[in-house]
Formats: structure tokens, C-alpha cells, sequence
């Protein structure tokens, strides 16, 4: 039994690992039961899916070209749409709730009695976007925005190098408004837990660049966060090129974790297999008789 307890003790260090591969395991896994889940969806929620991203093209060019009375018809198809098609099996409930919001938006800034055209305009891109990412998972509009934020993340950086903290403040302003535009097709598409970290790191940088006395040092690890995190949201590598294909992207962040853990445990068991090899060599050896 003493033999055993001492051959066990030393592996109890496997135990924390085990634990962190595990937990970095199962966001891949749920990643990959989704996207079988792909082949069992109705196929009507796919084509229900295409017509109102077809639909919601033809609003967008109407709005476009000011034309209120076609808008009005677009609106009510696209109603039509939603309340009888099945598109919940496409996306999360999360989901479902953002593309309802972006069509009450568009249908509020309709309504107005004094018609704001760049409310239009912001209104139908987002609903357009959002649309698109039900009808068209790999290749969503949405991933397009990725230039556009890491352009305005590099803005902030360089502004800061120069002292410019208005400017900086500024490039944080359009890439808040730009991911605003994208924010329905992301909640679509991915986890709540990734939108809830850049809404989170959103409102965190929105507090150091207004600060009133803003921290240099702070705000530089802040766009360091946010250059990551947005990779990561866009299914970039760290070194990928700002306008990386699309078919390049398949949304598989969690492996990021999942290689760092299985790195870790093969430093570790290396270093143990060394220690045992170290201490085995200075055990006494009984001559045979």
C-alpha cells in the first residue's frame, strides 16, 4: 500500500490539468454538436432564412434611394416573414430576440414624423447584416467590419503614441459605432458569452478614454485587450492579414485554449518524466543473488 501511495502522489499535478483541458475541450465540443447540427435544420427555416435576406436587400436599396412608399411595402413583407417562418431553428433564442430588435429599429425610424435619412441608413445596414447572417453563416456580411475595427484600433494606438487623447477618443467612438451596425449579426452567430466580453470591454474603454484624467498606460493595455478579443470574435489568428479570406474564418476560437492547455501538459509531463529519471538514478541497487 506505501508502495502504491508514493507511485500516485507525484501524478496528483495531473489532476489541475486535466481539469483545464476539460474545460477548454468543451466549448470545441459544443462548437462542433453545432455545426452538425447544421445537416438536421428544416430545410424550409433555410429558404424562409434566404427570402427575408432577400427581402431585406430590397428595403436597403429603397431606403437608399428614399423611396418611403416602397419601404413601407419592404417592412411589411418583412414582418410577414418572421411572424410565420421558423427561423429560431437557425439561431439562439438571443438570437432571434436581436434580428426582432434590428426590425422594430428600422420600424421605429419609419414611424418618425421628420425622417432622419443616416438614422435610416443605420437602421436598414444593421437589419441587412443581421438578415444576412441567418442566410449566409460562412460567408456574413458581418466579417467584413473586421478591417474597419482593426483600422480604428490602430488609430487609437498611434493617436496615443502622439499624445492625442481626443483623437483617440475619437477612433474609440467609430469603432464603438461600427460594431453597433454588427452587434444583431454577432449575437446571431456567436456565443452570448463573446458578446457579453465586448460589450464589457466596450463600456471599459468608453471609461478611460473620457476619463478626466485618462492613464496613457492603461488605455494602451486596453487597445491590446481589444485587439485580441476582436481576433478572436472574427476568427483571426494574431498574425492574420487585416483582409484574410473569409472561407478562412470558421469561428473556431475555443482551439486557441485548447492547444495552450495540451502544451502545458506536455511541458509538464516532460518535466516529470525528467524528475523521475533524476531521482531513479540515485536509487540504491541490490546486488542479485
Amino acid at each position: 500500500m506505501r508502495r502504491s501511495y508514493s507511485i500516485f502522489k507525484p501524478n496528483l499535478w495531473l489532476f489541475p490539468l486535466l481539469v483545464a483541458i476539460c474545460i477548454t475541450i468543451q466549448p470545441v465540443k459544443i462548437h462542433a454538436y453545432g455545426a452538425n447540427l447544421d445537416s438536421g435544420k428544416s430545410a424550409e427555416a433555410v429558404e424562409q432564412a434566404k427570402v427575408l435576406s432577400s427581402t431585406v436587400e430590397q428595403l436597403y436599396q429603397h431606403v437608399l434611394a428614399g423611396n418611403t412608399n416602397l419601404v413601407h411595402q419592404d417592412l411589411q413583407q418583412i414582418d410577414s416573414i418572421f411572424e410565420n417562418s421558423s427561423l429560431q431553428k437557425l439561431t439562439t433564442v438571443e438570437g432571434m430576440h436581436a434580428l426582432s430588435e434590428s426590425i422594430i429599429e428600422m420600424k421605429e425610424a419609419f414611424a418618425r414624423v421628420r425622417i432622419d435619412p443616416q438614422q435610416w441608413i443605420t437602421a436598414s445596414a444593421k437589419l441587412r447584416i443581421a438578415a444576412d447572417s441567418l442566410s449566409n453563416p460562412k460567408q456574413s456580411l458581418w466579417m467584413q467590419y473586421y478591417k474597419l475595427i482593426r483600422e480604428e484600433l490602430s488609430q487609437m494606438k498611434a493617436n496615443l503614441d502622439k499624445g492625442d487623447i481626443l483623437a483617440v477618443k475619437e477612433a474609440y467612438e467609430r469603432l464603438q459605432n461600427h460594431y453597433e451596425i454588427i452587434r444583431p449579426a454577432v449575437i446571431i452567430q456567436r456565443k452570448p458569452a463573446d458578446v457579453t466580453m465586448v460589450d464589457s470591454w466596450l463600456s471599459y474603454a468608453g471609461g478611460l478614454v473620457n476619463a478626466v484624467t485618462p492613464k496613457p498606460g492603461e488605455i494602451e493595455k486596453m487597445i491590446g485587450q481589444g485587439e485580441e478579443m476582436f481576433n478572436g470574435l472574427f476568427g483571426k489568428k494574431k498574425d492574420y492579414p487585416a483582409l484574410a479570406p473569409l472561407d478562412q474564418v470558421d469561428g473556431s476560437w475555443p482551439w486557441v485554449l485548447w492547444a495552450g492547455a495540451f502544451i502545458i501538459i506536455i511541458l509538464a509531463y516532460t518535466a516529470y518524466r525528467k524528475y523521475r529519471g533524476e531521482r531513479d538514478s540515485f536509487k540504491k541497487i541490490s546486488p542479485k543473488w
